[in-house]
């Protein structure tokens, strides 16, 4: 896995004068006018890049702050975007923002020594990629996922080979798509200054489903329960798996044995006939009619019963146990070049 993502801020208070005035003198302006008047209503400075060979970061100096963002991959080693390295792959958030900080205050040649606590987060992006066996099942697993639905999250845009679900969400939201194409799309842009990929590469990735969740600001401030550079590297695999385990549920539950299963997670009876019933409905009309048909209070207890005796809701949304789900629960999951490749040959 890697931190794939970062925005951070620092206000800039807390730099010198001299580097503030260097900063504010930096970049392009972007200006909005009353076309009747002529009277300028705001005024922003533009985002801006560093670009050194394959590395790449953006920065934008602004109104109380200065701005970071961008793929800590692209900040170190040999700015590998797809597995990371350094601070990226070990998901180690406080070494990511030190990293490109230093980028852009090297690069703006600024003398202020700030701590990385004084950075605010409000966005880290934590990726996983699972190996499948070719392309071919990359996308058959994203067209189950594009009918994946749930409480918390709602598939609101389907491109080609990516899915996004509650892209507008600043809690959290979700994203899955074929790596292999995205990198082949990418070393066909005239303007992309990244590292080169080569056909070797591309084709390995073409086997990579690549899920990537977004932690928003909103999260940040209040879901995140600790200032963000205590939020260790098993807190964001533990935030990631919860998030797409739930969309994908347990590899040995069928049809056959699913009421036996509901029995096993409730405490009577009647509590898994609710369940199977509520399954029942949602096969022969769908998952928002089953839900209009049931109390609240019912369709949640019986939601939690089927979710704890293995479906996913993946499951849920198709109104049935899907194929297709045992090869990617039991698909592998691949942090680095050399895996892949060996993984590919075993």
């Amino acid at each position: 896995m890697l931190v794939d993502w970062i925005t951070a801020r620092l206000p800039l208070d807390l730099l010198c004068e001299e580097d503030r005035e260097t900063l504010l003198g930096l970049g392009d302006r972007i200006r909005r006018f009353n076309p009747k008047t002529g009277e300028l209503c705001w005024e922003t400075t533009a985002w801006d890049s560093i670009r050194s060979d394959s590395h790449q970061i953006n920065f934008k100096p602004g109104g109380d702050a200065l701005w970071i963002q961008g793929s800590p991959g692209r900040v170190f080693g040999d700015g590998d975007a797809v597995f990371g390295a350094g601070p990226a792959s070990a998901l180690d958030l406080s070494g990511c923002v030190r990293g490109m900080a230093a980028m852009v205050f090297d690069a703006q040649g600024l003398q202020s020594s700030p701590s990385v606590g004084q950075w605010i987060v409000s966005r880290v992006d934590v990726t996983g990629m699972l190996l499948l066996d070719s392309l071919p099942d990359v996308r058959a697993a994203l067209s189950v996922l594009k009918n994946c639905e749930g409480q918390r999250y709602r598939v609101e845009q389907q491109a080609g080979d990516t899915v996004y679900w509650s892209k507008s969400s600043r809690i959290r939201k979700g994203k899955a798509y074929a790596k292999g194409p995205h990198l082949r799309y990418l070393m066909k842009k005239r303007d992309y200054q990244g590292r080169r990929y080569t056909d070797d590469e591309i084709e390995a990735a073409g086997c990579l489903l690549r899920l990537e969740l977004t932690l928003g600001a909103q999260w940040w401030r209040e879901r995140a329960g600790k200032s963000w550079w205590l939020v260790s590297a098993s807190e964001l695999k533990k935030e990631w798996t919860e998030y797409f385990n739930r969309m994908l549920g347990d590899a040995k539950v069928t049809e056959m044995n699913l009421q036996e299963r509901i029995r096993a997670v409730v405490e009577t009876d009647g509590q898994a006939k609710a369940a199977h019933a509520c399954w029942a409905l949602i096969k022969a009309y769908g998952w928002d009619k089953a839900r209009d048909m049931q109390s609240k209070s019912a369709w949640y207890r019986n939601l939690k019963a089927l979710r704890d005796a293995g479906l996913s809701d993946a499951d849920l949304s198709h109104g049935n146990v899907v194929p297709f789900r045992r090869p990617l629960i039991e698909s592998r999951m691949v942090d680095s070049w050399a895996d892949l490749y060996r993984l590919r040959a075993a």
